[in-house]
């Protein structure tokens, strides 16, 4: 199952608190899910401005704007910082969240800007909140499945046509109705765990990372990282074909946990020469990111899984530099599969 709209994830959350000790102004944080094509800024809690960060009178503070992403309905909330002495955004009031929740107010009529809290719908919206409840209803199914008499008698007698609509049933609450093992592995093979979008890898490209470059940890096969920089190398030789050529994604992976086998998609298969990254380095998350090449990069966390990974990646990334400010996430929210 996967749900379509992006949103933080619990670490983000807390890597937001405990960064606050940190002398960084902003940490610029950005949630995509390809399938969806949206991107999301956030900055820290109302609390972020400390004394450390204001002088002579002057303070950073957050603005959200919505813009379109081309050929795309989804909207883009983009945060800039700026020096200015007026009052610096708040959270939204009781008031706001009360008439949010009981859907008196849309969620595109809150205002902004406005400082991210853990309070804000931003962390928790009704698509996630369904789609959680789904798949523990899902799971629930699927262990009854497991444990029923039907199957027991069915393994015991090696009845395939007993064993064929077991087999199916198990396949839709895994996979989802129309999905088959095959697909879903084919899925795998082009884009990882997530899929990408050409206006997400142009976003990417030609905005957010354009001068900059992007450092992704847990790159896994590496298929996010190939298509950025294949559609980055395409845009160079047709504007600068003289120009040096430029990886704009470094790509590291622990190679612990890769969704497919490099034995069974080594480098001769068709997925491993079409879909496939092969400069993905060997590195821990954290030693990816306190590397000299990735500094001043954007920080690119592609369906990282649940554990403590994203959030020492976060601090890790923060902490090595002055120049690392912006994160983006691809995942789910609060209470799905990531961190």
């Amino acid at each position: 199952m996967m749900i379509n709209r992006p949103l933080l994830s619990r670490y983000i959350a807390k890597s937001i608190s405990q960064l606050q000790q940190n002398n960084h102004a902003i940490l610029s944080l950005t949630a995509a899910v390809g399938a969806s094509a949206a991107f999301h800024y956030y900055c820290n809690e109302p609390n972020f401005i400390s004394s450390n960060w204001s002088k002579n009178g002057y303070s950073r503070s957050l603005a959200l704007c919505e813009k379109e992403l081309p050929n795309t309905s989804q909207s883009v909330a983009v945060a800039e910082t700026t020096s200015t002495k007026t009052t610096s955004p708040k959270p939204l009031s009781r008031a706001s969240l009360l008439l949010y929740n009981l859907k008196l107010l849309s969620y595109s009529s809150l205002p902004v800007p406005r400082l991210i809290s853990s309070k804000d719908p931003l962390f928790s919206y009704p698509e996630i909140v369904s789609g959680v409840r789904r798949r523990q209803a899902d799971e629930l199914n699927l262990q009854n499945i497991l444990s029923s008499k039907r199957l027991m008698m069915a393994r015991q007698s090696q009845d395939q046509q007993q064993m064929q609509p077991i087999l199916q049933e198990v396949n839709e609450l895994v996979y989802g109705k129309g999905v088959t093992p095959q697909i879903r592995e084919d899925f795998l093979a082009q884009y990882g765990c997530v899929g990408h979008t050409p206006e997400i890898v142009k976003y990417l490209v030609d905005e957010l990372a354009k001068d900059r470059g992007i450092v992704e940890v847990g790159a896994g096969n590496g298929q996010w990282a190939r298509s950025i920089n294949d559609f980055h190398n395409l845009q160079r030789k047709q504007n600068n074909p003289t120009g040096k050529a430029f990886d704009l994604v470094l790509a590291f992976d622990n190679m612990q946990e890769l969704p497919l086998s490099p034995k069974i998609y080594h480098q001769r298969t068709v997925p491993a020469k079409q879909y496939f990254y092969d400069k993905v380095k060997l590195a821990s998350h954290v030693d990816a990111v306190k590397g000299f090449a990735s500094r001043g990069r954007v920080l690119m966390l592609v369906y990282p899984s649940p554990g403590s990974m994203a959030l020492e990646t976060v601090k890790a990334y923060v902490e090595s530099s002055d120049q690392n400010d912006t994160v983006v996430y691809v995942g789910e929210g609060i209470g799905g599969a990531n961190a």
